[in-house]
């Protein structure tokens, strides 16, 4: 069991986990986040957090793998009021940075860590952290979104050798409660930008970092394999491709990358 007593006194933040609900055990801290919203029962900034989760997914219904007590796992409930639903993948863009903010300054070698589109981060070509947000749209804007986040830190072992944990890389034992002070205030000052609509900054910083932007890489699209070149992700989230001269955009799940292959 984590400990959280007198969190939202030492957390430098400005609303973020500033109302934060720690849950020992619990089904999903998404689908906690979600009752609480339909409860009335939140602020900008709710953050729920538990040492153990019995059924984390991730996008499209994946299941999420997570030793109890060894990782950090929470969602956030923000209500980014003035984001257009053609605007909602810079949310993802800002999350995705901050989970970077926290993480590249502790890793053995910051070049191999990557964002993978489109809501994966990645170590030497393994995963260590998800997100899925789901957000819930008002008219043309997104009036809340459920920002889940799980990333590997002090677990050792995995049943799937796709998956690696920030003490795998480092062989050091981690404060969750000391990471996941960092990871707030990180997103805090990320999701700023996006109030701001500091857009352009936002994409440069995801580019930067981003698994296959301008190199060619090898991706897979049904049982046909592709070689081609990541130039950028739309607002709505499609990655777009410069594959042999075309320019190609897919959705979620529709291409898989071969990173065993590069």
């Amino acid at each position: 069991m984590q400990n959280y007593e007198n969190f939202s006194k030492k957390i430098n933040t400005l609303f973020l986990g500033k109302d934060l609900r720690y849950l020992p055990i619990c089904q999903s801290t998404n689908l906690t986040a979600f009752e609480l919203i339909e409860q009335g029962d939140y602020f900008e900034g709710t953050t729920i957090i538990t040492d153990h989760q019995t059924a984390g997914r991730g996008q499209q219904g994946n299941t999420w793998e997570a030793e109890q007590g060894q990782n950090i796992t929470l969602s956030l409930i923000l209500t980014p009021q003035s984001l257009t639903i053609q605007e909602q993948f810079f949310l993802n863009m800002a999350i995705t940075l901050a989970i970077y903010d926290l993480l590249q300054p502790l890793v053995s070698n910051p070049k191999l860590l990557k964002i993978k589109w489109s809501n994966d981060l990645i170590y030497d070509n393994k995963k260590i952290c998800g997100i899925l947000i789901q957000n819930v749209v008002s008219g043309q804007n997104i009036s809340k979104s459920v920002v889940g986040i799980g990333i590997n830190i002090n677990q050792k072992q995995f049943t799937c050798n796709q998956a690696i944990s920030l003490s795998q890389i480092t062989n050091l034992m981690y404060d969750l409660p000391v990471l996941v002070q960092k990871l707030l205030e990180n997103t805090e000052q990320r999701y700023l930008q996006v109030q701001k609509k500091l857009y352009q900054e936002i994409q440069k910083n995801y580019y930067s970092f981003l698994y296959g932007y301008q190199e060619e890489i090898l991706v897979k699209e049904q049982n046909q394999i592709l070689k081609g070149k990541i130039i950028g992700v739309d607002t709505i989230g499609r990655l777009q491709m410069d594959i042999s001269g075309y320019v190609r955009k897919f959705q979620f799940k529709e291409i898989q990358f071969l990173l065993d292959n590069v």
